[in-house]
């Protein structure tokens, strides 16, 4: 495979999906249960007192909840449409669009990093986004991570997933020419091994966000009248199999470290 297709066809696939959406209807996730519980999950990491980074912020929901909350938090994002519509929504959130490999920012300026759903992306591997984190980061900097988890639900919807992406089945179809972004899942012994090779500290390593697992693999288990929320069903089911197989219905890994001293 070659990278450097993988890595264009990646950042097209994410600007594609930004371009769509507004910042207004994507804040809508915050009214969401599941949204709800990362956000308290997130704010149990994050030092309330001090400068945070999120790397690959999108459209900026999380930038723009946690400053409402009043931490101080920068967004980066490479995708130029998705700064702008957030600089429209508001001109006072401090953005910069840059790749999270190479950001342009001095040595140890922030007290925490959010990288929510990057990691995962990079086809030659997070090692030079992981390193470029621990360069922007302070001696006991927090870096929180979350990265998508191959759930039992994932390992059964991901041969229909296969065939949406073939490029033959879409022109059999009639589907059209679609770019899709690179997505690797990692074991979390993987992605603890790179973080401490990296100059990190593993604190922490849990399950998280099980009723995304169900939403994100059947449509009965969606709200339909909103963005993407999840309905009454989703969030019963997840709390009742999140007790029992709580990593076979993970959606989500999150990893919370921090930089080791110099």
């Amino acid at each position: 495979m070659d990278s450097t297709k993988t890595g264009i066809e990646t950042k097209k696939a994410w600007s594609d999906n930004w371009k769509d959406h507004s910042v207004e209807r994507v804040l809508e996730i915050f009214s969401y249960p599941r949204v709800t519980r990362l956000l308290d999950t997130f704010r149990s990491a994050l030092p309330h007192d001090g400068k945070v980074l999120e790397g690959g912020c999108g459209l900026g929901p999380w930038v723009i909840k946690l400053r409402s909350l009043g931490y101080d938090v920068t967004g980066v994002d490479y995708d130029e449409v998705s700064i702008r519509k957030i600089r429209e929504y508001d001109k006072n959130i401090p953005l910069y669009m840059s790749d999270v490999e190479k950001m342009p920012f001095g040595d140890g300026s922030f007290d925490a990093y959010m990288s929510l759903g990057v990691l995962e992306h990079f086809y030659e591997g997070p090692e030079k986004a992981i390193r470029e984190a621990r360069r922007v980061l302070k001696p006991g900097g927090v870096f929180m991570i979350t990265l998508p988890y191959l759930n039992a639900l994932l390992r059964m919807k991901l041969p229909l997933l296969a065939l949406k992406r073939n490029k033959l089945m879409r022109k059999l179809f009639g589907r059209g020419k679609k770019d899709f972004y690179y997505e690797k899942y990692f074991k979390v012994r993987e992605i603890k091994k790179l973080l401490e090779e990296g100059g990190f500290t593993v604190k922490k390593a849990v399950p998280v966000d099980h009723i995304f697992a169900f939403v994100s693999f059947s449509g009965i288990f969606r709200d339909k009248s909103t963005y993407d929320g999840e309905n009454r069903l989703a969030v019963k089911f997840a709390d009742f199999f999140g007790k029992i197989f709580p990593w076979q219905t993970a959606g989500s890994s999150l990893i919370v470290a921090v930089k080791k001293g110099e």
